[in-house]
């Protein structure tokens, strides 16, 4: 009689434990990334193959991991994990390394990193400044957190520059009131604003304005003319089309007028040095060349150079350094250049200085790239988010609040970015809701349920038989 109990008894136990997980599926079917859990049944043998059994017990309590429910939010600082993988959070207690979740609700906390709801910062990869251009960004290899509000808090002066334009083929050499650009015209070009040099009075073929900043944020504008020159084609070296690219930095005064800056290049005087001029080259298929310097402008087999600008302030008031960062120059980039003939195209410039600015607003691609956008007009990848996974998830740490640490069972971490080596993709302004089947569960509820009721019955069966015993 005595095992009759016992078995009935480890039934009851065992489908307690199992009520209480269905209730806790239940209980979380609307908390954000809560992953569904299941009793593993196991029964219990002693002694030879022919024994009726010890009972049952709860072997594991295993979670199902599959997708939950992407639904959207409008929260740009929600994030859902769709596929595999976990959010890295760096563990505030200093318990764990890090710690990891499904939970995307995301926040800004008062220093402008980005964390969970609980204070955990947000891991990823840092926008390395020094590799990346403006095109393309570079990250990090190194975890880190990530700090939303760090960038722009300090000016940049500009000292890189990017070209990316067609300028029409189909153009005729530039004519000004002397006839065709010659060399005493290109020296006018370097005038730009002293009357009495006798600065050059025609028009550029194409004028694009930018506006570039000094160490201290100040704006200056930086204007770009191109200048149609001329066909060189002496019947033994390559034909190539010559283009004359004029830079000037201007402001107004106080009156309303224009006025220049010098730069510190020859001629060194500053009333002659008010305008910079290089010479483009393209060859016959409208492909650039190369830059070269005045000096070796019409001039055949010149080797091509690095464009650098050098321009300073003209007593400047706010005691700012020049605004290409102390001299060093503005290094120009004209790989992308074309000469084809049709139109004048604008596929993109870009310069890499900026004024201070607090951050309005972000967004987040599929694959975890955090785009911020700033008050100074600036949009800009800032950092790249770090997914994991871990070869037995059922084996993590559970810690609550739907985050988990690495065990020993685990295995070790697996990071990566996402959209890359099997993780799941980041979707924006949505979160990943529980997994929990609520009619499924109710189903099991009822099933255990009876397993309780049933094991109950054994009890009251065996007290019968034992009273029934008694009265013999």
């Amino acid at each position: 009689m005595a095992s009759f109990d016992l078995n009935a008894l480890s039934g009851i136990n065992a489908a307690s434990n199992g009520l209480a997980v269905i209730s806790n599926n239940l209980a979380n079917s609307q908390s954000v990334g809560f992953k569904a859990s299941r009793a593993e049944f196991a029964d219990m043998f002693s002694g030879p193959q022919n024994s009726p059994g010890s009972g049952v017990r709860v072997a594991a309590i295993t979670q199902n991991f599959t997708q939950g429910t992407v639904s959207g939010t409008g929260r740009e600082l929600d994030m859902a994990m769709n596929g595999e993988g976990f959010f890295v959070l760096e563990d505030q207690t200093g318990k764990y390394e890090n710690v990891y979740t499904r939970n995307g609700s995301f926040k800004l906390d008062k220093e402008g990193f980005l964390t969970d709801q609980s204070g955990n910062k947000v891991q990823g990869y840092l926008l390395n400044e020094a590799m990346s251009t403006e095109l393309k960004p570079v990250f990090s290899t190194a975890l880190s957190s990530i700090d939303l509000d760090a960038l722009n808090k300090i000016p940049k002066a500009t000292s890189e520059m990017t070209y990316n334009i067609n300028l029409n083929g189909q153009e005729v050499d530039n004519l000004d009131s002397t006839g065709a650009l010659v060399s005493a015209d290109l020296t006018k070009l370097t005038t730009p604003g002293d009357d009495n040099l006798n600065a050059y009075d025609g028009f550029p073929d194409y004028f694009y304005p930018m506006t570039i900043h000094d160490s201290l944020g100040g704006e200056h504008t930086l204007n770009a003319n191109f200048y149609k020159n001329t066909v060189v084609d002496n019947g033994t070296d390559p034909k190539y089309t010559s283009w004359i690219a004029q830079y000037t930095i201007t402001a107004l005064d106080d009156q309303g007028n224009t006025t220049y800056t010098g730069h510190t290049v020859a001629p060194a005087t500053p009333a002659a040095a008010q305008g910079q001029i290089y010479e483009l080259r393209f060859d016959t298929n409208g492909q650039y060349l190369g830059a070269f310097d005045e000096a070796s402008i019409g001039t055949l087999g010149a080797t091509p150079i690095t464009p650098v600008l050098n321009f300073e302030i003209d007593n400047p008031l706010t005691g700012a350094t020049d605004p290409l960062g102390d001299l060093a120059g503005i290094s120009l980039d004209f790989t992308d250049m074309s000469q084809f003939s049709g139109t004048y195209n604008q596929r993109g410039t870009t310069q890499n200085g900026y004024s201070i600015g607090d951050l309005v607003g972000l967004s987040t691609g599929l694959d975890g790239v955090i785009e911020a956008r700033y008050s100074n007009g600036r949009s800009i990848p800032v950092a790249q988010l770090a997914v994991a996974n871990f070869a037995d998830k059922n084996a993590m740490e559970k810690l609550g609040g739907q985050t988990y640490a690495q065990s020993f069972a685990s295995g070790a971490v697996q990071l990566g970015t996402p959209e890359n080596n099997g993780f799941g993709s980041i979707v924006a302004g949505s979160l990943e809701y529980s997994n929990v089947d609520t009619a499924a569960e109710l189903v099991n509820m009822i099933q255990t349920q009876r397993t309780y009721q049933a094991s109950a019955q054994v009890i009251s069966t065996s007290q019968e038989l034992t009273r029934t015993i008694l009265n013999l």
